[in-house]
């Protein structure tokens, strides 16, 4: 009997009586609080998107209690072969770390996929040495920034983009899925399908030809407002896509974008951002990853989706 302290609380627990199970909807109130207890701020409307979108796999304890989660997203070539997978939402509770778990259920996200497909990731401090023992390199950093809402300055001018904003119709949604496609390196239209119905604003750019040539998204969630993906042909451009849908909630705002969008990086401190951290980004099978075709995409949807 393995004897484990959560806070004033010693819990007895017995490793044989956890069991490693695919979670379900049933389960996404667990998961939220199993988030929260390590400060992440998940609700339960962003935990649904990743349930359908992929598959969140957990341990529950002889009381029923999820005690660890990972999820696995992947994305096709266009048919129905997986061509990239994220991994995220990797959480072990506090009282039951040092069992294994997070490798365990790491390694149960992975084993659906085969051997070969790329697999990526953005890691914790905490979680970044159990990558690399598994095999996962270094590839980029993501940069986060965050905006109190009302220190949020609009810095550019109209003039300085020649394209048009305009908010998102359902009838945009391929010309959307090939954008990402070309910038993100492997079709999403599962997830993008969810993602369009959680948010809370969706706008699309448009040229003088009434062409789209890019697109932007806000989830609102329980603390932040999350702005991504952004697609665009450039940054001034992704800086109207942001303040477009920066208007529309009074909360904080977030952005994780590429590290290697400087240009864009600097705008947004110019506007009020600050960086918050510059995670890691690796990856598993390195060598089979896509190519990004463009260097189109400013923001991502959200760690966990890589």
């Amino acid at each position: 009997m393995t004897q484990l302290r959560d806070g004033e609380r010693t819990l007895p627990v017995n490793q044989l009586d956890l069991s490693l199970n695919e979670l379900d909807a049933r389960d996404i109130p667990q998961i939220v609080r199993l988030s929260e207890r390590v400060g992440w701020d998940y609700d339960e409307a962003e935990v649904r998107t990743v349930m359908v979108s992929g598959k969140v796999y957990g341990h529950r304890n002889s009381s029923g209690e999820i005690v660890s989660s990972a999820a696995i997203v992947p994305y096709t070539n266009g048919l129905s072969d997986v061509k990239l997978a994220s991994l995220g939402l990797v959480i072990v509770h506090p009282a039951y770390r040092g069992l294994g778990l997070g490798t365990k259920v790491t390694l149960e996200c992975m084993q659906g996929l085969p051997k070969t497909v790329p697999i990526m990731l953005i890691a914790t401090p905490e979680g970044e040495r159990l990558y690399q023992r598994l095999g996962f390199g270094h590839v980029g950093r993501v940069q986060k920034f965050l905006c109190d809402h009302v220190k949020y300055q609009q810095t550019f001018s109209s003039a300085s983009t020649h394209y048009i904003i305009e908010p998102y119709v359902p009838s945009d949604f391929a010309y959307v899925t090939n954008l990402d496609e070309a910038a993100f390196g492997a079709r999403r239209d599962t997830f993008l399908s969810v993602r369009l119905r959680q948010a809370k604003a969706a706008v699309v750019a448009k040229n003088s030809a009434r062409k789209i040539v890019g697109y932007a998204l806000s989830i609102e969630g329980s603390v932040n407002l999350i702005v991504g993906p952004i697609v665009a042909p450039d940054s001034d451009t992704a800086l109207h896509l942001t303040a477009y849908l920066a208007h529309a909630s009074n909360k904080r705002l977030r952005i994780d974008i590429p590290a290697e969008q400087t240009k864009f990086a600097a705008a947004l401190q110019q506007s009020g951002f600050r960086l918050e951290a510059q995670p890691p980004i690796m990856a598993l099978n390195q060598a089979s990853l896509p190519n990004r075709r463009n260097s189109h995409l400013f923001s991502i949807a959200a760690q966990v989706f890589g």
